[in-house]
């Protein structure tokens, strides 16, 4: 422990004594991320899109986009430019601290050429080793390492939360993440080996990092773990000593909150970009310490009317950029001062104390306060309309039966289970009748499982029509076409389409789609709010996301917790406090 916080102090002074190096290689890296890897990946997407012909790319499409022979290359391409982009990006901060902790000289130009020399082995079949191992780095690096090209890349949430569902899932995720983690660490080293020697190839580093791991492991967990420890508690403590100015002029001069609070929040801004890159370096720093046991610094010998003039640009540079955010912020703050419209949708009724698509979840669910309460239907054996969501009964019944070979009476007859409680399968009929008692509309997908009747829709638009819902319910499913048909047949119904995963602009001539939370950007929600469409956002259960959707005031969140989300949409009006509108801003940003 006592050589574990060595390095760590070691670390920080190295960093302190070259930190206008480092402050040019982050300003570098950033600039070329925003200019040339973003640009660079959205026209390859349109390229895409009009060589295959597609608008948008979907679930139903994607199998055939990806096998076009065109579309596979720039992919391939895709991914070279992003694994150069870190091999870069962090084998420039390698090099520099190994060269710092030896006490030598260098350059950023040979440092550059440095890695050049080993952009070879991008172009052969050993690029798959460098694929698999950052693959196993990326829940880390978006964790550690939360302003690099890996912050948004993750697992749909949805994905995760089918898994969960059951215990087999949560065992066979608790086991893959396990071994995930474990070979991920085990592999740390490699990129540093790889970029620092100049003689080895990334399989032989791999080979190293897992040799190392085997007698050092410990001790690498050790000063991770301190270092993001220590991260977060300078972070925490800052944010308090920021905010506390704005706590207290908004309760002793509140014509002057609104200021503060954009300056507080731009400070604030900074503050955390500074923090995270410095975690970023110290990651690089300890990484080249543990690996080729170098605490010893280097003196900087830079003289010193050549740093105070680099001071001098930097402070004038700060400035700029604070007023500029500060700027920024006041006009955001001053138009976010409002009640969000974001319907909230009850996702398969209140299943906290209820089963998934049952009555009892209904009204739980309306009592809850949801605007929408979403249900699952599809069309049984016998043509009448069930309201469930999988197309077998064993998660729910625990029996073999497949609903589309049963009738409804059959089905009414058996009881399902969940979390602890037990209920009656309903027909859609039930649940409109108690939704029109209850006084709260209904949002129905259907579920299209391929033994429907042909006359499916006029079936469901005849039930709609004779409880008098047409106008006030939402019909969705997966099934694009036949939405697109169902809005021909009830121009006035609102339809939409369910999407599990979209890439480009939506063409659908429908009234809503609900997308998957994780393919939501903000040009599709600018592009929809222009059309218009509504936009419903599935499935949000954690506060930041759903305090995120609400902030852009979607047209609604899909969740299973519509009691959390009515209280979050009631703190978004004008008697918030800006003190939580920073905090809020905050957490969307980091």
């Amino acid at each position: 422990m006592h050589q574990a916080g060595q390095v760590m102090q070691q670390a920080l002074r190295n960093i302190y004594n070259y930190c206008l190096d480092y402050v040019q290689v982050f300003a570098l890296i950033r600039i070329f991320q925003f200019l040339c890897i973003i640009p660079v990946t959205s026209i390859a997407l349109k390229l895409m899109l009009r060589i295959t012909g597609y608008t948008h790319i979907t679930e139903q499409n994607w199998q055939s986009f990806v096998a076009h022979p065109l579309v596979i290359a720039m992919i391939c391409l895709l991914i070279l430019l992003f694994l150069l982009f870190i091999y870069y990006e962090m084998g420039f901060l390698f090099l520099m601290a190994f060269h710092q902790q030896r006490g030598m000289r260098y350059r950023f130009f040979p440092l550059w050429q440095q890695l050049n020399r080993k952009v070879i082995y991008f172009c052969s079949i050993q690029v798959v080793f460098l694929i698999g191992y950052i693959a196993l780095l990326l829940p880390l690096a978006s964790f550690l390492l939360p302003l690099t090209l890996t912050q948004t890349i993750a697992l749909p949430q949805f994905l995760t939360e089918e898994m969960m569902s059951s215990r087999a899932g949560r065992l066979a995720y608790t086991v893959v993440a396990s071994i995930a983690v474990i070979i991920g660490i085990r592999s740390i080293l490699t990129l540093p080996i790889f970029t620092i020697q100049p003689n080895i190839s990334i399989f032989r580093s791999l080979v190293q990092s897992w040799r190392f791991s085997k007698r050092g492991l410990f001790e690498l967990v050790v000063l991770l773990a301190m270092l993001l420890a220590g991260h977060l508690f300078v972070m925490l403590g800052i944010t308090v000593i920021s905010l506390f100015p704005l706590y207290l002029i908004e309760r002793i001069m509140p014509s002057a909150a609104l200021v503060t609070a954009g300056l507080t929040l731009a400070f604030l801004e900074i503050v955390f970009v500074v923090l995270f890159s410095l975690l970023q370096a110290m990651f690089s720093q300890i990484m080249v310490a543990i690996t080729y046991n170098t605490p010893v610094l280097g003196k900087v010998s830079m003289a010193v009317r050549h740093r105070n003039r680099y001071y001098k640009l930097l402070f004038v540079i700060s400035c700029i950029i604070f007023s500029v955010l500060s700027v920024m912020n006041i006009q955001s703050l001053e138009k976010s001062v409002y009640a969000p419209d974001t319907k909230i949708i009850a996702h398969r009724g209140y299943v906290a104390g209820n089963v998934e698509n049952t009555i009892s979840g209904i009204v739980s669910a309306a009592n809850a306060g949801a605007d929408l309460i979403e249900i699952d239907i599809q069309q049984t054996a016998d043509g009448k309309f069930v309201v469930f969501h999988d197309r077998t009964l064993r998660r729910l019944a625990g029996k073999s039966g497949v609903i589309a070979n049963m009738t409804l009476s059959e089905l009414q007859t058996l009881t399902i289970h969940q979390n602890g409680y037990s209920d009656k399968i309903a027909s859609l009929e039930d649940c409109i009748e108690i939704a029109k008692a209850l006084d709260v509309a209904l949002l129905i997908e259907l579920k299209v499982h391929g033994q429907e009747t042909e006359d499916i829709l006029p079936q469901l638009v005849e039930t709609l029509r004779k409880y008098k819902v047409l106008d006030t319910y939402y019909v969705q499913s997966a099934d694009g076409q036949k939405m697109m048909q169902l809005k021909k047949l009830v121009p006035h119904l609102r339809v939409g389409i369910v999407y599990a995963l979209n890439i480009g602009p939506m063409e659908e001539q429908v009234d809503f789609i609900a997308l998957e939370a994780s393919w939501v950007t903000e040009p599709l929600i600018e592009e929809l709010k222009q059309r218009p469409m509504d936009l419903f956002v599935w499935t949000l259960n954690d506060d930041r996301s759903l305090q995120i959707f609400m902030e852009k005031n979607i047209s609604g969140i899909i969740t299973d917790h519509p009691d959390i989300a009515r209280e979050l949409r009631a703190k978004q009006s004008k008697h918030q406090y800006f003190l939580q509108r920073v905090l809020h801003r905050l957490r969307f940003i980091f």
